[in-house]
Formats: structure tokens, sequence, C-alpha cells
């Protein structure tokens, strides 16, 4: 049976963003994926990256050191 979960996500609002993001994370180690924006955001390429709530720090500080723009950084409930 399918269970729900608590996930950070990640918007963009540019694709280069959300790839430059994902390619950042992958060589930091940060797990994640990118995934199609869930119904519940909104964002303007449709692509978001999710991870593990505790991950939140660490994906900030990334994002802001690498000068990598999100639009959003959310907890949404999500399907495992």
């Amino acid at each position: 049976m399918r269970e729900k979960k608590i996930f950070l996500v990640i918007t963009f609002s540019e694709t280069s963003d959300a790839i430059a993001a994902e390619k950042l994370f992958e060589s930091r180690h940060i797990p994640g994926r990118i995934i199609p924006i869930p119904s519940q955001l909104s964002a303007g390429c449709g692509l978001s990256w999710k991870t593990e709530t505790e991950q939140e720090k660490e994906v900030k500080t990334a994002l802001v050191e690498a000068g990598i723009h999100w639009e959003d950084m959310e907890r949404v409930c999500l399907w495992v």
C-alpha cells in the first residue's frame, strides 16, 4: 500500500536553473531528484527538485554559494 510522506520541494522559474541545481546537488551528493512540479505548487518551468526535509539547510547553502536562483522551497505531502 502506498503511503504519503512530507518532502522538501524546490521550484524554479527557469529550466536552466533546475538543471544546474540537479548537477550541483549530484556533485555534492545531496539526495533527491528532478520531478514535475506537484499539483499543490506552481512555477515557471514545470520542474522541481524533491529531497528529504532534513536537507533544507544544505540545499539552501549550496544554491546560494553556486548563485542558482530558485522560485520557492516548500514542504509538500507526496506519495512514496
